[in-house]
């Protein structure tokens, strides 16, 4: 008599269920009513209530900072009222004047027939000069203390940060600095009570990415009782590359149980929401569709269906029947516009309601709770145009900076596009997330910032469609994890190299 294979205990058919918000006071501001859409702002009063209520906390935290400097300097309410060779500090907005950063007027005053230039990975030079500015005026920041910020490694300043500058004007106008504060990181989101009474202002702790494992507020949870949220970005679907589609039928296989041995079917059986975190579907090429065609036969059918969308579905529909949740939100490839912030798909893309239920479509950025964890999480855009400012390549300390600036994304809107928000600016940071999910990353990174009593994990997410890289976080201790898929290069190649390295035709 043959025995039945184990089963394990953690199996899909226990999935957990934590408990699930879309936190609706923080994800509210991020959605645009249609009915009353207007890009005919100005904006001009993002970075008004920007500076007005990031201003007051900047101030406390520079008077905090500075109160035991010699000759106690005072805070001047307006740059204007600068007085030379006065030791004093100021805030204001930073801007950054970059001769490499692409210029509007400039490109309309040339010639239609020139060809533009190639875009720039940085706008970093050498010439940058930075300035701090206020609603009466602007000066320049000078001073070797400038310099070293911007050159230290995770250092550096963008336009649209707050901060305070303590130092002099000096005889040419300039404001020599001494000292820099920042916003600083904010208050913790406590998302049973609100905002935690903790200031923020915590020693904080990084940890490599190597690092990954974590247990906050002492806490010594068994693997078998652990809980956990998978992370993907960047699946592609679409792209017409044979191992990417294999990869994520590798995916939704083991997130189903129906992939690997025993310990998949357990781990995979302990996730209890996905999140996919943008670029779900490939930019479409104009004339590469049809281009890869069966050449035996005499077929001229496409050797894959265009139906990304439709392949899309049919993933999340099998990830749906195995009772495995999933938030989608939407990234620079996906068809939701080119503004911040993206709004949600529409869920009748991916199938009937009967299909999808148990899917949340969400803004970029957008919020969410977790088990009682907070999750921002963000397509990716906000990051990249930071790191065109920076002479450095850390992207997991720009993330941790734009937590200590508390906002988003500070370089919009003057080179990241934005939605003209009259009277808000609903990318300021007004708690601290549990989880912060940055999308479409060169790589993995992860991070913990804050101290041990409130801290914050740090996910930067690759393209999965390149790497194979699902990541996974614990909501009891915030321990973070990946799983690689990977595919054979071979699978899926129409053409193969003979001992003379000529293409051998083959056929699929």
């Amino acid at each position: 008599m043959v025995e039945p294979l184990p089963t394990p205990s953690g199996s899909v058919s226990t999935r957990p269920n934590p408990s699930y918000s879309t936190l609706p006071e923080l994800s509210k501001p991020f959605i645009l009513d249609s009915s009353s859409r207007s890009y005919k702002h100005q904006y001009a009063n993002i970075y008004f209530v920007r500076l007005v209520e990031l201003r007051p906390i900047v101030e406390d935290r520079a008077q905090e900072k500075w109160k035991s400097v010699r000759g106690n300097p005072p805070l001047l309410p307006r740059i204007l009222n600068l007085t030379r060779s006065q030791l004093c500090y100021i805030v204001g907005t930073v801007y950054l004047d970059m001769p490499l950063k692409p210029n509007v007027l400039e490109d309309m005053a040339r010639d239609h027939w020139l060809a533009p230039p190639a875009p720039r990975p940085k706008f970093y030079s050498a010439q940058d000069a930075v300035h701090l500015e206020d609603e009466s005026g602007r000066v320049r920041l000078v001073g070797e203390r400038m310099k070293r910020e911007r050159d230290r490694q995770g250092g550096g300043l963008v336009t649209g940060v707050i901060m305070a500058a303590l130092g002099m004007e000096t005889s040419s106008g300039d404001f020599e600095v001494i000292d820099l504060c920042f916003a600083g990181l904010p208050d913790k989101l406590d998302v049973q009570a609100g905002p935690s009474k903790a200031n923020g202002k915590g020693k904080e702790k990084a940890k490599a990415s190597e690092d990954v494992e974590m247990t906050g507020n002492g806490m010594n949870v068994q693997d078998a009782e652990k809980t956990w949220v998978a992370l993907v970005s960047g699946l592609s679907v679409g792209a017409q590359e044979a191992p990417a589609d294999l990869k994520c039928e590798l995916l939704v296989e083991w997130l189903t149980g129906e992939g690997g041995g025993i310990s998949d079917q357990f781990d995979g059986g302990r996730i209890a929401r996905l999140i996919l975190a943008g670029n779900s579907l490939t930019t479409p090429v104009r004339g590469e569709d049809d281009k890869k065609i069966k050449r035996f036969n005499n077929s001229t059918k496409p050797l894959f269906a265009n139906h990304p969308t439709k392949t899309l579905s049919t993933l999340i529909e099998d990830l749906l029947a195995s009772s495995l949740p999933i938030n989608i939100i939407p990234g620079p490839s996906d068809p939701a516009g080119a503004t911040l912030p993206q709004q949600a798909l529409p869920k009748v893309m991916f199938g009937s309601k009967d299909k999808t239920r148990g899917l949340e479509c969400g803004t970029n950025p957008s919020w969410l709770e977790i088990g009682g964890k907070s999750f921002l999480n963000t397509g990716g855009q906000t990051i990249d145009d930071v790191f065109k400012y920076l002479p450095s390549d850390s992207r997991l300390a720009m993330a941790r900076r734009t937590l200590e600036w508390r906002h988003i994304a500070p370089t919009a809107p003057d080179t990241l596009w934005i939605y003209p928000f009259p009277d808000a600016d609903p990318f300021i940071i007004k708690h601290r997330p549990d989880v912060y999910v940055i999308g479409n990353q060169p790589e993995f990174e992860t991070a913990i910032v804050g101290d041990e009593d409130s801290p914050t994990r740090i996910v930067l997410l690759p393209s999965f469609a390149q790497t194979g890289v699902l990541a996974l976080v614990c909501l009891e201790t915030l321990e973070c994890k990946t799983i690689n898929f990977e595919v054979p290069t071979w699978i899926g190649d129409e053409n193969v190299k003979n001992e003379n390295g000529d293409d051998v035709e083959m056929e699929v």
